[in-house]
Formats: C-alpha cells, sequence, structure tokens
C-alpha cells in the first residue's frame, strides 16, 4: 500500500467518526431545505416532521462549509443559529451536538440541559474540522450577542419578529450570506408573520421563497438505504390531527398558513360534557383516603363581568389526570375586590366548602383598572377574604393567619405561545369525554366562552377559559405555580 494511500484511509478513518451526521438519512422535505435556492429561506410545514433535526443539520453543514452555495473560506464562517426561547431552542441543540463532532469545539464544550455549556457567552469557536476558525452564535431573538457582528449564515427554529429579521438581514451583507426561517405557523405567531409572506410572494423578489411541508407519510419517511420506513404510519398522523383544534389543525399540519376562521378553538367541547351531578369518579374518590386536589383559578378584569373565578378538582396527574370543573364566579357589572371575595365565599358555600377544602389557588397578575376603577390584584383579593374570614388586615402579622394554600397564591406562568399550549392540555382532555374532563352545568359561563373563544387574545370568552386554564394546567401537571 502506497504512503498516499495509507494517509487517505487514515483521514477517512478520522472524518467517520467526526458525529452522526454519516449515518443519517435524511427525508425529501429536509433534503430541499438543505438544497433550498434562496437567499432568504421560509421553511414551513407540519409538527412532527423533523423540522429540529433539519435545523441542527443545516446548522452543522453551515458551520463545516458544507451547502452547496457555500464558498471556501480560511477563517470559517459565521453561523447564527437563533430561537423565540431558550427552551424551544433546547431540541435543535440537542440533536446538533449528535450530529457534529465535539472536537469542533474547545474540549470543555459540552451540551447539557438543553444548551451548549462550558463557557460564559453563547459566542462558541470552531477550533477543528472542515470549518475551523469559524464560529457559531447562539441566542434568543432578544439576545445582545446577536446584534452587531456580520455574519454568513442566519438560522432560526421559529419564525423571528420582523425588528430581529430587520436587525440580522443587514448583517449578511457583502458575504453573499443566507438566511433560513423554520418554523409551524400557530395561533401564537399567524398575526406576526405578513412580512415574511409579502416577501416570499413578491415576484420582484426571486430571491425569497417558501419550502412547505405538509404532514403525510413522505414528510416522516427518510429516503435512501436497502429498507425506507417512515417513523409514522398513517394512522399515528390520522391519530395526531384528531387531537388538534379545529381552528389550527390544518396550521399544525402544514397545509395552511392562516388559522380557521369563525371556528371555535376548542371544537371537542359539546354538551356531553355538562353534567347535572358530579361524576362517579369523582364521587368515589372523595370517599378515599386520597381525594380529589381542590383549586381556585383567577383572572383578574376590571370591564364590567371581565372578573372570572373557576372553582376546579383534579385527580392524579398526567396523563392520567381527571378533572371536574365544580363551580364558577362571573362579576356582575364592575366590581372591585371586595365584592369579588364574596363572590368566591359564596361560590364555595354552595358547594359545602370552605377555606380549608382549597389545596391551590392561582391568580392573575395584577391589573390596573381605568379611569372608573377597578383595579385588582391578588392582595387586594388576600385583604378582602381575610376580612371575611374574621381576620383583621390592620393588624401586623395578618398574612400568617390564612391558609397556607390561600397565603401563597401563585400567579400563572406567562410566555410566548403560553396560551395555546394550555388550551391544547385542555382540549385534549375534552377529547377523552366526561370520564376524564367533565364540566358543572352550573358554570353558564363557562360552557359559552368554550363554545365561542376563537383563540384571540382580546376576545370576552377568553377570560373564563384563562381562569380554568391557570389552575388546571399546573394540578394536572403537579406544579404549585
Amino acid at each position: 500500500m502506497t504512503a498516499g494511500r495509507q494517509e487517505l484511509l487514515g483521514a477517512r478513518g478520522a472524518w467517520s467518526r467526526y458525529g452522526a451526521a454519516a449515518s443519517m438519512r435524511w427525508t425529501n422535505a429536509q433534503q430541499r431545505l438543505f438544497d433550498s435556492p434562496y437567499r432568504l429561506t421560509v421553511a414551513w410545514g407540519c409538527n412532527g416532521g423533523g423540522k429540529s433535526v433539519g435545523v441542527a443539520e443545516l446548522t452543522r453543514r453551515a458551520l463545516g462549509g458544507e451547502l452547496y452555495w457555500q464558498r471556501p473560506k480560511p477563517d470559517g464562517h459565521v453561523v447564527i443559529l437563533a430561537g423565540n426561547t431558550w427552551t424551544q431552542l433546547g431540541s435543535t441543540l440537542r440533536y446538533l451536538w449528535k450530529l457534529v463532532d465535539p472536537r469542533w469545539f474547545k474540549k470543555n464544550i459540552r451540551y447539557e440541559g438543553g444548551g451548549l455549556k462550558g463557557q460564559r457567552l453563547a459566542v462558541f469557536d470552531i477550533v477543528d474540522g472542515p470549518g475551523k476558525g469559524g464560529e457559531l452564535r447562539l441566542g434568543t431573538f432578544d439576545a445582545e450577542n446577536l446584534a452587531g457582528p456580520r455574519a454568513d449564515v442566519v438560522i432560526t427554529d421559529e419564525p423571528m419578529p420582523e425588528s430581529v429579521y430587520n436587525e440580522l438581514w443587514p448583517r449578511l451583507f457583502g458575504r453573499g450570506g443566507r438566511m433560513y426561517q423554520t418554523f409551524t405557523p400557530t395561533l401564537g405567531t399567524s398575526a406576526k408573520l405578513d412580512y415574511l409572506w409579502a416577501l416570499v410572494d413578491d415576484p420582484a423578489r426571486p430571491w425569497a421563497g417558501e419550502i412547505q411541508t405538509p404532514l403525510t407519510l413522505d414528510a416522516v419517511t427518510p429516503r435512501g438505504g436497502r429498507f425506507e420506513i417512515p417513523w409514522a404510519t398513517q394512522e399515528e398522523i390520522d391519530q395526531f390531527a384528531a387531537g388538534l383544534s379545529a381552528k389550527e389543525r390544518d396550521m399544525r399540519m402544514g397545509l395552511v398558513r392562516t388559522p380557521k376562521s369563525q371556528t371555535a378553538y376548542y371544537s371537542a367541547w359539546g354538551s356531553h360534557l355538562l353534567l347535572d351531578t358530579a361524576p362517579t369518579w369523582w364521587t368515589k374518590a372523595c370517599a378515599t383516603a386520597s381525594p380529589p386536589r381542590v383549586g381556585i383559578g383567577i383572572d383578574h378584569g376590571s370591564k364590567p363581568g371581565a372578573q372570572r373565578v373557576v372553582l376546579a378538582s383534579v385527580l392524579g396527574t398526567s396523563p392520567h389526570a381527571r378533572v371536574w370543573i365544580m363551580d364558577e364566579y362571573t362579576a356582575e357589572g364592575r366590581t372591585e375586590s371586595a365584592d369579588d371575595a364574596k363572590g368566591i365565599v359564596e361560590m364555595l358555600q354552595r358547594n359545602g366548602m370552605d377555606w380549608s377544602h382549597v389545596d391551590q389557588w392561582v391568580g392573575d397578575r395584577a391589573h390596573g383598572g381605568d379611569f372608573r376603577g377597578g383595579k385588582k390584584a391578588n392582595f387586594y383579593l388576600q385583604q378582602h377574604l381575610a376580612e371575611l374570614m374574621g381576620v383583621s388586615t390592620s393588624s401586623r402579622g395578618w398574612m400568617e393567619r390564612l391558609p397556607a394554600p390561600l397565603r401563597q397564591i401563585h400567579t400563572p406562568y406567562k410566555r410566548d405561545k403560553s396560551v395555546y399550549e394550555g388550551a391544547d392540555i385542555l382540549h385534549r382532555l375534552m377529547l377523552k369525554g366526561p370520564e376524564w374532563y367533565a364540566v358543572s352545568s352550573r358554570c353558564v359561563q363557562l360552557d359559552e366562552d368554550h363554545r365561542t373563544w376563537e383563540g384571540g387574545r382580546y376576545e370576552p370568552a377568553k377570560d373564563g377559559c384563562d381562569a380554568e386554564r391557570y389552575i388546571v394546567v399546573p394540578m394536572i401537571e403537579g406544579k404549585r405555580h
């Protein structure tokens, strides 16, 4: 064997150990992403279509200068990988660390806890491999390290706001760089993406284009090799579709860009979920040593009828949780915290309960009211509830005399899309039927909210849905906040 051939085989053996990319096979949709002819690629489509894996491989290839349009650079390529939140970006980073050889990065860099760790700043030098000399910059859309530097490639695993696009697009100027935005349209993003659709739909901008991926067997089938086996069956795809809200089913299936109009979000809601008496499972569980937990969810509002409270009972935790919505309080006209406290007391009393029966309270963030008044906050509610309990709030330490759950009233955890993530959890419960999720027929307003809320953030029907979501979701997840 010649020395040249030995050197070639040795190099091939070394590179074959670089990550898992060499053994991967890709779907047609993923390959279209890698081969995109556009300077601005908007790759949108279904959930479950391998988006995160595709974005990870796209990032790996961009770092190594392996995309077909990239030209060799002695100082490597600068790649920006961004997402809406670190949590969402974490799944892409997890796949990236499996695909790339860790030796591309400095010795102490590692994947841990949903991110790349080993240094304070999320700017990672490429010290080995074909992209040696390059740089990987990670960040959320508001991260400081995304502003300023030039880049060769910008990749996102969520659609970026127009303001962020306007900041990052110029960073590609003069480098022949490209941008890839990948995402599944949802109610939380549909209203914010008009600028993207305007770009890709404009025939005067042939450099901007879209890649659409509907959820089909082709979308979940890696191509090449001796056998081509999809990672999901048609039956699983059909079941996935059936479990989605009709409002955004076609979006999450990758069929359309925008939600279905004039359609209730809770498409699984119906009169079969309204019961005149408590479900059998709840009655039986109340007689055991581990009875269902009881919680109160509160959505503050200053407008007439906007103050909403839901009394919920939950047995078990996800995925085996059962939910019984026992009662509701709806403010009659414009109310103050004293009126709301009295309404909550009356709600508990007509269900044969008092403070000691409530295991968990979740109350919305403070509401400043308007020029007519209506200022609301959990603290004000605690004060008036304490007075109704006979606890004088004029004395020091009055809060310590309240029952522990009421004393520790929590505010709901809110972030982008959390509204719809929580609503999806409730919708899946509704799909399981009244043996898993049921609402008392006395909850007339909540029934109306379920039938009419279309997913809008400012619809009046959202108030009751929020009060329910605030308490039910953390209880079935076993959380205290």
